[in-house]
């Protein structure tokens, strides 16, 4: 309990310091900064690529129809909101929901790998190709089509943690394409199994003590 409420204070000063951020020029043109928000304590961390017109106007990630699917995805694997953290690549609004550009990942990504810290997630799901294509770039892993390289589990170290990474297509993308919801479904199965591993080898381990 003490470490939960360490990891939900140090997360509520990231927060204050990100909704004060003017490192980039996004902030000019947004209503509010999305942070991110769930569980401090998640095993599952889900990173996106940018608040769109919703996440905006409430300062919430993925509160939109992308937010309707991605929470059937997480419930297809026994989820909710409330058991993951979910973040994005940069934390304000693209002018016109435009891919976010390097300098303004390169700015706002600090804020990302210091909530990966906090969190210390045993998975990350990346949703898109601008987080995966960030997050794949420590071990390094280059891909041309986000496509390519989906649903594969990717074992690293991140900033010290040992995690399980997966790439998958963004759930916006399936908004429009049917056969992508497909795609995603199965990904995250991919992410459940991974989780469920990953628990019970931490009980085989308590067990054997």
């Amino acid at each position: 309990m003490v470490e939960e409420t360490g990891r939900e204070v140090a997360m509520e000063r990231l927060a204050a310091v990100i909704g004060e951020c003017r490192k980039c020029p996004l902030f000019e043109d947004a209503h509010h900064a999305v942070p991110g928000e769930g569980a401090v304590g998640a095993d599952l961390m889900l990173i996106g690529e940018a608040p769109g017109k919703q996440e905006d106007l409430t300062g919430r990630p993925f509160v939109g129809r992308a937010g309707k699917l991605l929470e059937c995805l997480l419930s297809g694997i026994g989820l909710s909101r409330d058991d993951v953290f979910i973040a994005n690549i940069v934390k304000h609004r693209p002018p016109g929901n435009r891919d976010p550009e390097d300098e303004e990942i390169r700015a706002c990504t600090p804020y990302l790998e210091e909530q990966i810290r906090i969190v210390g997630p045993k998975v990350i799901v990346m949703l898109g190709r601008h987080s995966s294509r960030y997050i794949l770039s420590f071990l390094p892993v280059e891909f041309d089509r986000i496509t390519e390289i989906r649903g594969t589990v990717y074992p690293a170290v991140l900033f010290g943690h040992p995690v399980r990474l997966i790439p998958t297509l963004h759930p916006a993308a399936a908004l429009y394409n049917p056969a992508y919801r497909e795609a995603l479904e199965e990904d995250f199965r991919v992410a459940g199994r991974e989780l469920a591993e990953g628990r019970g080898a931490r009980d085989t381990g308590l067990k054997g003590q």
